[in-house]
């Protein structure tokens, strides 16, 4: 029985030993894997304009980040080297990052936002997923200044009145003078309208027999030549109109939604002031409902048959504009 007892012991005992110079040998292979796959930081300082102290500062927080982001890093032994550098002009600084995965380039507003901006490049290299305020590569905890407050094109914003001429249909043709007053938003290439008040005033033998009013509408244009001082365009929209009509036998009116097309030439577009030649077509989405008038002969009243009718608007306007002029920096170089 103790022959058998101790060389039980004894067999326990070289098992552990070979248990303990596996399990090293495997964690000494392993750490030899992790560090041939880990990656390495390097910036490159020809042309990177950071002071020496805020360089090696700005690669340990990018060493960081990826680490953050389950990259292994080192400072040797590396399969693969992300190389960054810093262009820092005022307060603002533009990271560029080149890596075997892709390369980026952000710029955020000062040295303060680098570590949440590192964040946002690695996940974005990681992922492929290009960064912006939307894309999941940005958090509450990386959001960077820039982010919350995006730079936006500035646009013109223009003022403008205008007198022309309306007509329209129900039993006949009925038309008078007209005018609108409204506001542009222009880009280049697209404006928003926004207009109100714009009325026309049916004129018939008896006087004034009725108007039609888009009383409130919004649309946007289109300009062809982006660039021009000049530059025809088209647009389209929705107002809330109303057309009234008297003629001799009936009463038309009716309101709603109208469905609004444009067609236009806009002068002096690089300047604040603006002159349109523009034409109109309100198509509405309603009928005029028809009221018959009552006439009196040898003191009875007779009346006519009234109808409904589809009475759309047609203009042509003439209009001028006016906006604030865009703040503008003028740099003065001495020779």
């Amino acid at each position: 029985m103790t022959t058998v007892r101790f060389a039980s012991i004894d067999v326990f005992r070289k098992l552990s030993v070979y248990l303990t110079g596996t399990a090293a040998a495997v964690s000494l292979l392993l750490a030899s894997e992790l560090a041939a796959a880990a990656t390495c930081v390097s910036i490159d300082e020809s042309r990177d304009n950071l002071t020496p102290a805020d360089r090696e500062g700005a690669r340990a927080l990018f060493e960081e980040a990826l680490r953050d982001n389950s990259v292994q890093v080192a400072r040797e032994n590396c399969t693969e080297t992300w190389v960054l550098y810093h262009i820092k002009l005022g307060s603002s600084v533009t990271v560029i990052v080149h890596s075997p995965r892709g390369d980026r380039k952000e710029q955020v507003t000062g040295l303060s936002e680098l570590s949440g901006m590192y964040s946002q490049i690695a996940r974005s290299i990681q992922t492929g997923i290009v960064g912006s305020s939307e894309s999941p590569i940005v958090d509450r905890k990386n959001v960077t200044d820039n982010q919350t407050m995006p730079n936006r094109l500035p646009a013109d914003s223009i003022w403008y009145l205008t007198l022309g001429y309306g007509a329209t249909v129900a039993s006949g043709l009925y038309g008078g003078p007209s005018f609108g007053i409204g506001k542009r938003w222009e880009l280049d290439r697209v404006g928003i309208d926004l207009s109100f008040l714009n009325v026309a005033i049916f004129q018939g033998q008896n006087g004034t027999q009725g108007a039609a009013g888009a009383w409130l509408k919004i649309g946007a244009e289109y300009f062809f030549d982006a660039y021009s001082n000049y530059s025809p365009y088209i647009g389209a929209g929705l107002s809330l109109s109303s057309n009234n009509i008297d003629t001799p036998t009936t009463r038309f009116s009716g309101w709603g939604a109208n469905a609004e097309l444009t067609a236009g030439y806009e002068l002096f577009r690089a300047s604040t002031i603006r002159m349109l030649l523009q034409a109109n077509v309100s198509l509405p989405t309603y009928t005029l409902s028809g009221e018959p008038v009552y006439s009196y002969n040898a003191g009875v009243a007779t009346s006519n048959v009234a109808a409904n009718r589809y009475a759309p608007v047609f203009g042509l306007s003439l209009g001028i504009g006016w906006g604030k002029p865009r703040e503008v920096a003028v740099v003065k170089v001495k020779e």
